[in-house]
């Protein structure tokens, strides 16, 4: 991203009108634009009646204490912004920043408040390069003055929010970016101000009684789950200040994730090499974190070929009234595709000590890439809570390691609702493989054992399924032995899929919507999106099976297309793309 074009710049740059909208993903910018302009800004935006607005900090507050809301920069008036895009018929979501902001200089914090930079894990101060080719260099957020000055604005903006009867929803953003340990939020921090809080938090753990050990020095696994707690603890300042703040208009957390953040884009930017298939391998990888992808970071001329038709199709056209809508259906016609999955995934919790065993370790990742194509939810370290809506039709996987009472409760609810459960029972306590056992006699569940690469054990309970499994052995297996661990495990769940193997560079997704009234004979349609973002030509072939009718072909974009009755041959150019919508039965 970095050419001889671009110069890497370290002062704010001069902002181009055209900046102020991102029409491909839905978002504007006000304060990138004149307010005069604002209603031809929305008039051209004619893709979609729903637009995300994020809040800028420091433009409303240059020194954290005061704040400008139409008292002097018109561009700050929030009122008049709203009330533009309602009388062209517009729904504005607003976003509030509640970690740095890679787009933004200082990360978002007014200026007098930006004092310490972050660091990560090397030392190595943060910073994040925009579309301009600009240095946004990040400042802590665990600065004490940084989150008692954003409760106060918080305080401030909700106030002006009604005053001025401003309805709009809010939504607090965490922001981040993909990385190999799944979504990482931009608020992590090991710098100067972190490391004393840490150890004040210590302090008081220690005079609490909550911390002790016999030499006084803490072995590197209490290190992490005390410094994951610390990190919790001041995550939850800046919620709570959201929730309160804008009690009146708050929906709740979304994290958004923005492609090209990633250590290594910065240094494949600054020697202009950069991969359009990283990008969107990273895409993808955030609708699987249900994190909305971004590329506010991205030049534009690196978005006018498959790198935008993705996010126009899979983003904007999808996944964003899958997060941001409470029904994705107008009138009687079904018109909406979502993200299809078949598996919901609970790794690690997060005070667990990062070299403990996880999915990625058991092979489970490399599985479900390979054969079912994103159809999966990546929870990551989230808490998995159970509710009576859910779809129960997924299946559900969870470390015993990281089971306590709650998880626990929720797991056995789960099955008893004809949930599907898969549990790696290695390091689960003998107290819960008490209560496991318990939980099986007291309901006179037969419990059916199995030998197959490692020890299985399966329940039953109507539509529920239970399976339980050793999954420390597995690491002593190769990678063949343990994809074919998976590949007769989850087969006997029926999820009924079509599997597709795409040569090497071709990315496939899937998504979903239930049928219309002329579909009727089929239980759901299902969208099949074939994207090539390698420089190569690709051919693949497949066979439909006899319960999927392929209905119709869109979006064909430099590709070569055939089927017979039961067959599928596609050529793809470099940047080709198409999807395949199916009726499905059973």
């Amino acid at each position: 991203m970095f050419n001889q074009e671009v110069d890497l710049s370290l002062t704010t740059p001069v902002i181009r009108d055209e900046d102020a909208v991102f029409p491909g993903e839905n978002w504007f910018f006000y304060w990138k634009t004149s307010a005069s302009l604002w209603r031809s800004k929305f008039e051209s935006m004619t893709a979609t009646n729903k637009l995300l607005v994020p809040i800028n900090w420091a433009f409303h507050s240059e020194t954290g204490d005061s704040y400008d809301f139409a008292q002097e920069k018109p561009e700050t008036d929030l009122k008049k912004l709203v009330t533009i895009a309602e009388e062209l018929g517009k729904q504005l979501i607003f976003l509030v920043p509640m970690s740095p902001c890679p787009y933004l200089p200082n990360g978002g914090l007014p200026s007098l408040l930006a004092r310490t930079p972050m660091v990560d894990s090397m030392g190595k101060v943060k910073a994040f390069v925009d579309q301009d080719g600009t240095l946004n260099k990040m400042y802590s957020f665990f600065d004490p003055r940084v989150y008692r000055a954003y409760g106060k604005f918080t305080a401030a903006l909700g106030q002006y929010f009604s005053q001025n009867g401003i309805s709009s929803d809010v939504w607090g953003m965490d922001c981040g970016q993909v990385s190999l340990d799944g979504f990482q939020s931009t608020v992590k921090d090991h710098s100067v101000i972190f490391e004393q809080g840490f150890s004040r938090f210590l302090a008081a753990k220690k005079e609490e009684g909550e911390f002790a050990t016999a030499d006084g020095v803490m072995t590197p696994d209490q290190e992490h789950k005390l410094s994951q707690e610390f990190l919790e603890v001041i995550r939850s300042i800046y919620a709570e200040s959201c929730e309160q703040g804008l009690s009146g208009n708050w929906e709740g957390m979304v994290r958004v994730g923005f492609i090209g953040g990633s250590d290594d884009d910065f240094f494949r930017r600054l020697n202009a090499k950069d991969r359009i298939s990283t990008y969107t391998y990273d895409l993808l990888e955030c609708l699987s974190l249900n994190a909305l992808p971004a590329s506010l970071l991205i030049p534009g001329r690196l978005k006018k070929g498959i790198l935008g038709r993705m996010f126009q199709q899979l983003v904007s056209n999808s996944f964003f009234e899958f997060l941001f809508s409470e029904n994705s259906y107008e009138g009687e016609e079904v018109v909406q595709f979502q993200p299809k999955r078949f598996f919901e995934v609970y790794d690690l919790s997060a005070d667990i000590p990062p070299d403990t065993v996880g999915w990625a370790d058991l092979g489970l990742w490399d599985y479900l890439q390979k054969y079912y194509s994103w159809c999966y939810s990546d929870q990551g370290d989230n808490e998995f809570v159970w509710r009576e809506e859910a779809d129960m039709d997924k299946v559900f996987f969870f470390h015993g390691i990281s089971l306590n009472q709650k998880l626990f409760h929720n797991i056995l609810k789960t099955f008893m609702s004809g949930g599907k459960v898969i549990l790696n029972r290695s390091g689960l306590s003998k107290d819960f493989q008490k209560k496991l056992e318990a939980f099986f006699l007291e309901n006179d569940l037969q419990v059916e054992k199995i030998k197959f690469t490692t020890t299985i054990y399966n329940a039953s309970l109507g539509e529920g399924r239970f399976l339980i499994f050793e999954g420390d052995p597995l690491l002593d297996f190769d990678e063949k032995k343990v994809l074919e661990f998976w590949h007769k495990i989850l087969g006997t769940f029926k999820t009924n899929h079509l599997m597709v193997l795409p040569p090497e560079g071709v990315q496939v997704a899937w998504r979903m919507r239930a049928c219309n009234t002329n579909e009727l004979s089929f239980e759901e349609i299902r969208r099949m999106d074939f994207f090539n973002p390698s420089s190569y030509k690709k051919k693949m072939r497949f066979q439909i099976p006899e319960n999927f009718r392929l209905l119709k072909v869109v979006d064909e974009d430099k590709v070569t297309f055939h089927h017979g009755q039961r067959d599928v041959e596609i050529e793809f150019l470099p940047e080709g793309s198409l999807s395949l919508d199916f009726g499905v039965f059973s």
